[in-house]
């Protein structure tokens, strides 16, 4: 996996791409600190990944986001913050961010979140999007704005509490015996049902509709 590490402290930078040599099948494809770098980078250096700090000078994480999104769509974006604020993850996930860390992360969750990256394209790690999911939903400062056209069928509302609990498309398949390839039907169709542009979307519209926290407790 080619990755990008975005972050102002050229001595954590440094300390992630040392980390990530020691994890098979990643290369670390170049270093930017600040988000108008990067996209000036992603011009010439196409990545699979980008491993993306919050708060940056010239440039912010939060303002990259979206801008990362519309210049390379099929990117992978994981923030790595110091940041534990729930608005700083919702708002980060309804901005596309495919998954949240912590800087003080170790090797395995970081090779965890890689994994999770490739095979369900996605990584919230329990401790920190699942109970911070749920306290904004118990103190309503999740409101409902996402507006599905169609209501969810029962086999989707289904699958879409199994993707919330952090299933990937093969578990989700084999626990409800339907074949992956249907699974991957059923999530684009949620996807499309309630206007959201990647899984950490779907986990964002399930808070909204007051499901997440009945589901993750």
């Amino acid at each position: 996996m080619r990755i990008a590490i975005v972050d102002d402290h050229s001595l954590f930078r440094k300390g992630m791409s040392s980390m990530l040599r020691d994890i098979p099948g990643t290369t670390v494809v170049f270093e930017a600190s600040h988000g108008q770098e990067l996209l000036d980078l992603l011009d010439t250096n196409p990545v699979e990944l980008i491993l993306l700090d919050l708060e940056m000078p010239v440039m912010d994480g939060l303002t990259a986001l979206p801008l990362i999104k519309k210049k390379a769509a099929g990117t992978f974006v994981v923030v790595v913050s110091m940041h534990q604020e729930d608005q700083f993850i919702a708002h980060a996930m309804e901005l596309g961010a495919n998954g949240y860390l912590l800087k003080d992360a170790d090797f395995d969750e970081v090779e965890m979140a890689l994994d999770a990256i490739k095979t369900s394209g996605f990584y919230f790690n329990d401790q920190v999007s699942k109970a911070l999911l749920s306290k904004l939903v118990q103190k309503k400062q999740i409101t409902p704005t996402f507006q599905a056209e169609e209501p969810l069928a029962d086999r989707e509302k289904e699958v879409l509490e199994l993707i919330c609990k952090e299933f990937t498309t093969a578990e989700i398949a084999d626990k409800i015996h339907l074949s992956p390839r249907t699974i991957e039907g059923y999530r684009n169709r949620l996807l499309e049902k309630t206007h959201s542009r990647n899984t950490a979307g779907l986990v964002v519209y399930a808070a909204r509709q007051g499901w997440l926290e009945g589901w993750l407790t």
